[in-house]
């Protein structure tokens, strides 16, 4: 049947609504014809605000809403730009299919579903209902009872989730894991086989699947694909350096099927999350795979002062691939950024934390300062100073670091030293053992306190006795382990205690227990620097196990609208923004991160982690690195300033250099001054 165009003229009055208060740069992109248009947004360039003007006006020049496409990265993105844009349009907002690549995925998916296999009526599992499956995948390939210490369920998903999102063979994924993982490669592989047949007969898919089956459904079956470039007319992806390839590529495909009108949004020099699959080639091969792409730069800054905009501007020269940078601050002049060399990590802790305590004494809110660090573990000698000055805190980037199942494991070891009979201790650690599990530790740690002495006790032939036969070496290795902390003398020297946990089995244990095990062990490294600073452990336990952390005392941040600061690391921080920005620990091998630059493109990685860092900042940005770093066990190191640092043009910032003066009684050195009155 021969379709009929009818062609909509834009009313004049609408045009100036969704035009009339944008820059030059933003209303070109907001009313560029149809086609592939690549819109870089810089931060602070009202980003959101073109898309939603995008839209607006795509629906006002006659494209249905409904067959309009909008991808946001998350639920809140989503919520954000349709109710800005039901502001504009009203009740044809609700008719965009805007949402995550999951949400639409889903959505699609359930018409089509029949076609891969499953009912429309499948069931998306959550994360629990995943580590179930996978246990039982794990009895179906042998895993569980391999008779040794076997990867937890959480650690085979995030595996699982990985081959699937960077798109590379299991296998391959699991021996980059250490050798504590790729021994058990192939059994690794037969628990995945497992796990996806136990998905399918139980007609469900995990997040992953709902990516994967779209880009089936897109691949393999042309006639849905076709029915898919029918529907929609236009597209719209917010943020598309964050994407993986798998998910540009099934959008790609239905745009080049169909109408051909598709608008990218992003910077590539905010691309951090390579780690996950996305990749900077998103936005800097658009052009390539889309040949006569319009390319629109968003080129005023609405965030940050013209001094901060400078500085970032700057920071991201140096990468090897990329579009230019040329944004300009709409914002009055304010403080050039501030670079600081401390002692130690733990000077550097200390001058943040007075900064902190000056910035609101100045009239800044905690709330509009935030501490942003390249990993969770740069952010520990900071929790550990602003919790002995009582400063109060929320973390972004996680738990708050007591809180975290690792370092209540090492705590355990040192509250069993100093009180034999802490039951929970007893339990939580034996149950760490294979083959042990919640009746045998009761039954262990319930003799054990009964005991006159505990710690001899769990050395004695009727407590090996109760342990079943595979785990009984087990038992008598954690029995050497508790002897080496022992004597390392953890009430008078908490830091070599730690160091001592850490000599044992649990260094091993800890890949096999829990995910993302590099940065776990990072985070006890930082802990025994900061237990340092501590000559005895009831003095530590005072000081910060009790100082509202561990416990959920008064000194949680976010809760009763308490005023407080932010920590995050800086893939937590991005697209916020906050009025002083400190980023601290600016050293080689820590920012850049050393196991980043031995990979492919890893400089240019860390230097856009870098420049989203810096772009955060509004009014001010602090800078500190340490001279001296210490490796928890052996001895500290003078340390090379961050090459991002050494690489700018020394106008564009002010160099200064704390130094000390000391307070008698308990309270730990602190900064002279601030070190602008320096």
């Amino acid at each position: 049947m021969r379709k009929i165009t009818v062609r909509r003229t834009l009313d004049a009055s609408l045009a100036e609504r969704l035009t009339g208060d944008l820059n030059e740069s933003q209303r070109a992109a907001v009313t560029a014809p149809p086609g592939y248009q690549l819109i870089l947004a810089g931060p602070g360039s009202g980003k959101t605000r073109v898309i939603v003007h995008r839209v607006a006006y795509l629906i006002a020049t006659g494209i249905p809403a409904g067959s309009i496409m909008l991808v946001t990265f998350t639920r809140r993105a989503a919520r954000e730009m349709v109710d800005r844009l039901g502001a504009l349009v009203g009740q044809d907002a609700s008719q965009v299919w805007s949402g995550t690549f999951h949400h639409i995925a889903n959505r699609l998916l359930r018409s089509s579903a029949e076609v891969l296999g499953y009912t429309p009526r499948f069931s998306i599992l959550d994360s629990e209902d995943q580590l179930d499956l996978i246990r039982l995948a794990m009895d179906d390939a042998g895993l569980s009872d391999a008779g040794s210490m076997t990867p937890k369920p959480a650690v085979i998903r995030r595996l699982i989730s990985l081959h699937v999102n960077l798109r590379r063979p299991l296998g391959e994924v699991v021996s980059e894991q250490g050798e504590a993982i790729a021994r058990w490669r192939s059994e690794i592989e037969a628990v995945a086989a497992a796990f996806e047949t136990r998905k399918k007969a139980a007609d469900s898919m995990d997040y992953d699947d709902l990516l994967v089956n779209w880009d089936r459904l897109v691949r393999e079956f042309p006639e849905e694909r076709d029915r898919q470039a029918g529907r929609f007319r236009q597209f719209l992806i917010d943020e598309m350096q964050d994407a993986n390839s798998l998910q540009v590529g099934v959008v790609e495909s239905i745009a080049e099927a169909g109408s051909g009108c598709l608008t990218a949004v992003g910077d590539d020099a905010q691309s951090i999350y390579g780690f996950r699959g996305a990749s900077a080639d998103n936005i800097l091969g658009f052009p390539q795979r889309h040949p006569g792409a319009r390319v629109f730069h968003l080129d005023v800054n609405y965030r940050s002062t013209p001094q901060v905009v400078a500085f970032t501007r700057a920071s991201i020269r140096n990468n090897r691939r990329g579009f230019p940078k040329d944004l300009v601050s709409a914002l009055p002049a304010g403080p050039i950024p501030l670079v600081v060399a401390a002692q130690d990590g733990q000077e550097e802790a200390a001058f943040i934390a007075q900064e902190i305590l000056e910035g609101r004494d100045r009239g800044t809110a905690l709330s509009r300062m935030a501490v942003l660090y390249r990993s969770h573990h740069d952010g520990i000698l900071i929790q550990g100073e602003l919790l002995s000055r009582r400063i109060p805190y929320m973390v972004r980037s996680g738990q708050r670091f007591f809180e975290q199942a690792h370092i209540k494991d090492v705590t355990a070891y040192l509250r069993i030293i100093q009180n034999p009979r802490d039951l929970a201790s007893w339990r939580r650690l034996l149950l760490h053992l294979p083959g042990v599990g919640a009746a045998t530790s009761g039954a262990i740690a319930e003799r054990l306190i009964q005991a006159p002495d505990p710690l001899a006790a769990l050395e004695s032939a009727e407590t090996m006795a109760l342990a079943p036969s595979r785990g009984k070496g087990y038992l008598a290795g954690f029995v050497m382990d508790l002897k080496r902390v022992r004597e390392s003398d953890p009430v008078k020297n908490p830091a070599a205690a730690i160091t001592a946990v850490m000599a044992g089995g649990y260094s091993s244990a800890i890949r096999l227990l829990y995910e993302h095990a590099d940065e776990r062990l990072a985070d006890i490294e930082q802990f025994a620097i900061l237990a340092a600073k501590y000559d005895s452990l009831e003095r530590l336990t005072a000081n910060l196990l009790l100082s509202g952390d561990l416990h959920a005392g008064d000194l949680e941040g976010d809760s009763g609208g308490q005023d407080a600061i932010v920590l995050s690391t800086i893939h937590q921080a991005k697209g916020l923004e906050w009025s002083r920005v400190f980023v601290p620990r600016l050293v080689e091998e820590s920012f850049p991160h050393g196991r980043a630059l031995d990979e492919p493109e890893g400089e240019d990685e860390e230097r856009r982690i870098f420049y989203v860092a810096v772009s955060r900042a509004q009014h001010e940005l602090i800078l500190t690195y340490p001279l001296t770093v210490s490796r928890g066990g052996r001895g500290s190191f003078l340390a090379r300033p961050s090459r991002f640092l050494l690489e700018l043009d020394p106008g564009l910032v002010e160099w200064a250099e704390v130094g000390s003066e000391f307070d008698l009684g308990d309270s730990p050195p602190r900064p002279a001054n601030s070190a602008r009155d320096r």
